[in-house]
């Protein structure tokens, strides 16, 4: 098994990728989650459950890893490729990929990039358990622009919902009434919630310092059991992740110049 240090990933990679809302920044997000060797199905739909208190990495996530690490770094000189943040699960035996594109860009001309070919040529079975294009609808946070780092934000978890019967609306409304209660869990940085481009799923992007006070959350009003905002929208899962590796696009130094 392979334990992730945070420190030792930000003395190797600096980079970080900032997240704006879609009516400021027109992008969109890809969202690419990869379920390794014998798929272990789904959660069922209870959470939020808390994260695992250390990191596991599976061999297959070991061996994967650097491969899919040099594959996203390939998409730097893309036309509209705006950055990328390669995750490990912590809990499952699970990678995916948050990469950002100038709208309107990421499918012109050529299937947008992924890294599931990546995968199966390193000889490991994989399932796709996602594969869409986002928009980020709404954000909130304890900071005014959501930041992915390895000194701040070593940490991430994705909020899994799959819509009921066109809920989408009703849920995005929900989100908007409730989900900031979460942030007064110590350690959850922001929130940011995509929504597909076929309405059939929304997932919160949330960025975290640790997850050392994560049982706060579930104190929070409308995360309890009985009270959960998204009863009768959606079905829930949660995953949990350390960041490998952020991928910024071949301008990016120059803009920081």
């Amino acid at each position: 098994m392979h334990s992730h240090s945070p420190d030792t990933e930000e003395t190797m990679n600096p980079a970080t990728l900032t997240l704006s809302t879609t009516a400021d920044s027109k992008f969109v997000a890809m969202i690419e989650r990869l379920d390794l060797g014998e798929s272990a199905g789904t959660l069922p739909g209870v959470g939020p459950r808390p994260p695992g208190t250390e990191p596991r990495r599976t061999s297959e996530q070991a061996h994967v890893l650097p491969g899919v690490i040099d594959h996203v770094h390939g998409w730097r000189t893309d036309a509209g490729f705006r950055g990328a943040v390669v995750l490990a699960s912590r809990d499952h035996n699970r990678i995916s990929v948050y990469s950002r594109f100038d709208a309107g860009t990421e499918l012109a001309g050529r299937p947008a990039p992924r890294v599931l070919d990546a995968v199966a040529a390193q000889g490991i079975q994989a399932q796709t358990l996602d594969w869409r294009c986002y928009d980020l609808a709404w954000r909130d946070g304890n900071e005014p622009f959501t930041v992915v780092s390895f000194s701040h934000t070593p940490l991430v978890h994705f909020g899994l919902f799959t819509v009921l019967d066109g809920q989408a609306d009703a849920l995005l409304d929900k989100i908007e009434a409730s989900a900031p209660a979460s942030l007064a869990t110590p350690g959850l940085r922001t929130i940011n919630f995509h929504r597909s481009h076929d309405n059939e799923r929304m997932i919160n992007f949330g960025t975290w310092s640790t997850f050392n006070h994560f049982q706060t959350l579930l104190d929070q009003p409308g995360f309890a059991n009985n009270e959960k905002y998204w009863t009768g929208l959606a079905t829930f899962e949660n995953d949990y992740f350390d960041v490998v590796d952020i991928v910024e696009d071949s301008g990016a130094e120059q803009r920081r110049a």
